[in-house]
């Protein structure tokens, strides 16, 4: 697990958010690059709408469609030259997505990894070791691993109470239904303190608000508004076209594993949060959180 304070600059945006809000939260995940009819135009208008509001993002994981662990298994038994090859092709679908982001550098919270990822084989001790350590060098984002535990703090000096706790994990599991999808996040609530609770992998666009009350030092009773969303996804599970012609290829036909599988189609995007902090008595804050899906 990553621990990392962040502070973000304050700064004028094009569309200026409202009094109580110090930052824009965009968690973007599970994009899933350059697969099939990967929505490229919906994925730019996104990342150009947070950049005018002046947004920070969080990567959530699998920025590219990568391997999984048994896929990743599989290649290990492949010559050191063909692993090499695979690296190359790897390094220029993760430039084609640097490209599209390049807008968004020095704007990152930080960047988890997903399941499906690569380790480089020809990297060297001073070469990024993994894809995702790649991007975020691009990108200027700390890579924050399997888990990141994030205090993101408005700057009040001598008043932690006023900083958001922010728990990011790729995600596991999956539902068939909205609900299911938010019972593996609340489960974190009861190992971990955290305002915002976040996780991916399902390509859900979800989330829930809970509150939990506090007393204070001058026993004054307040609450804490708690989020758990899981994040969404860019991966377009249902691709449609006229019948083929006889002489071509029936794998032009083929759905994705989501519709082979008859899954549910995700709500393709991310979300935002907006965080601020209100003073609930006299020199004592709290968060307060706006989130929109």
């Amino acid at each position: 697990m990553i621990i990392k304070t962040f502070a973000p600059r304050r700064e004028r945006a094009k569309f200026p958010l409202t009094s109580n809000q110090y930052v824009l939260l965009m968690p973007i995940g599970d994009i899933h690059y350059q697969t099939r009819g990967w929505p490229e135009e919906k994925f730019k208008e996104h990342i150009k709408w947070g950049l005018d509001r002046g947004a920070y993002f969080l990567g959530m994981g699998e920025f590219l469609d990568s391997m999984s662990e048994s896929q990743r298994a599989i290649v290990d038994t492949l010559r050191q030259e063909q692993q090499e090859t695979i690296d190359d092709m790897m390094r220029e679908a993760a430039d084609n997505l640097i490209y599209l982001l390049r807008d968004t550098a020095g704007r990152w919270v930080g960047a988890i990894e997903g399941d499906h990822r690569w380790d480089f084989t020809g990297a060297s001790k001073d070469d990024p070791q993994s894809l995702d350590q790649y991007i975020c060098r691009a990108l200027g984002a700390d890579f924050l691993g399997t888990e990141g535990w994030v205090r993101i703090s408005p700057g009040i000096k001598g008043h932690p109470e006023a900083d958001c706790l922010l728990l990011a994990h790729h995600g596991v599991g999956n539902s068939q239904t909205a609900g299911g999808h938010l019972n593996r996040v609340e489960k974190q609530v009861s190992g971990f303190e955290a305002d915002i609770y976040l996780m991916g992998h399902s390509h859900s666009k979800s989330a829930a608000a809970t509150d939990r009350q506090y007393l204070s030092p001058a026993n004054h009773h307040y609450h804490r508004t708690k989020v758990l969303a899981r994040t969404g996804g860019w991966l377009l599970g249902y691709n449609s076209s006229e019948p083929l012609s006889l002489n071509e290829s029936a794998s032009r036909s083929r759905g994705s594993y989501v519709e082979r599988k008859a899954l549910q189609p995700s709500a393709l995007g991310g979300m935002c949060i907006g965080i601020g902090y209100e003073e609930v008595e006299d020199g004592f804050y709290r968060p307060t959180l706006h989130y929109s899906v």
